[in-house]
């Protein structure tokens, strides 16, 4: 079974706006609310390709009760959330010609709401894939340490999409599969990357350090692998670009969907790679339809590295 984790998930304000004014009033022409949060879209991803997954995470407040509505819409998403008494952040995802996102800091979590899912993530097993994804609210790294200790410990696959920090700190665990963006990977070693060669040469640090594969999101240039194997990237489908948030973590269910089903870790990579594409090329998260749509446009090369 896949679990995906969203230690601070939001009910996500989605605003559109005909042109905002900074100082003025501004009024929406429309608006909608979605259940967010990295390791929740996840999971809807995984949802709209099929595939079964439990949501863990922490929900509360006055926000919690509207947020498990929206996510009782799939089918396919068995939420499995500790309970806690703050409530769940609401975030402003405001568009016009560009989106400008306003994120809420999260909820302060108590020391038996950890323990509470401690004891949740303790019921996994080899047979299991832990996603930790998404930003951990100020007072839950022990814990989500714990779970990553557990999980090393009980054979329990482990995926990490978090903030650059956790990430490194995570790596001595050997997660199957890391997943940063750009500015991630910057941040991570302190540099600017300027080539496809310095992503590589960074990526492989990642590998290096524990991550079985590091998948580096290049946002309209598609994506790059690296593992023990060497170093791929993925082309991205031509269209408009609607939307993007998201699409990294469309990335991480079409690799989690593949790897379920596949041995071959290129053609995983390609899926993972067009659930992306498709994602970004639509106003949702990617259905198996718009994937399956794509999958063949996606093309995976080997980068030929410079010491070769």
């Amino acid at each position: 079974m896949i679990y995906t984790c969203t230690l601070n998930p939001s009910l996500d304000y989605y605003m559109d706006f005909d042109k905002i004014e900074s100082g003025k009033l501004n009024r929406s022409v429309s608006e909608h609310y979605e259940a967010g949060g990295k390791g929740i879209n996840v999971s809807i991803v995984l949802n709209n390709l099929r595939i079964p997954s439990r949501a863990l995470g922490f929900v509360g407040g006055f926000t919690r009760d509207f947020f498990m509505q929206h996510l009782q819409r799939y089918t396919y998403i068995e939420p499995n959330f500790t309970y806690i008494k703050d409530h769940t952040r609401i975030n402003v995802k405001a568009f016009t010609n560009v989106e400008t996102t306003l994120n809420a800091r999260g909820p302060q979590v108590t020391e038996e709401e950890k323990r509470s899912m401690l004891r949740r993530v303790e019921k996994l097993n080899s047979y299991d894939i832990l996603v930790l994804s998404g930003s951990c609210p100020d007072n839950c790294f022990d814990m989500a340490e714990k779970m990553m200790e557990y999980c090393k410990e009980n054979e329990v696959k482990i995926v990490l999409d978090t903030k650059p920090s956790t990430m490194l700190a995570f790596l001595k665990y050997k997660p199957l599969l890391v997943k940063p963006n750009l500015d991630e990977l910057e941040e991570m070693f302190g540099g600017t990357i300027f080539t496809e060669q310095d992503i590589v040469r960074d990526a492989k640090k990642l590998v290096e350090l524990g991550a079985e594969n590091c998948i580096v999101s290049l946002g309209g240039d598609g994506a790059i692998l690296v593992n023990s194997t060497g170093a791929y990237k993925s082309n991205v489908v031509p269209g408009e670009v609607k939307n993007t948030i998201g699409a990294g973590d469309s990335v991480v269910a079409g690799f989690l969907m593949n790897y379920l089903r596949s041995q071959d870790l290129l053609k995983i990579f390609q899926y993972a790679s067009a659930c992306g594409s498709a994602t970004a090329l639509s106003h949702t998260l990617a259905t198996r339809e718009e994937v399956e749509a794509i999958v063949d446009q996606i093309v995976v090369t080997k980068i030929e590295e410079e010491n070769e």
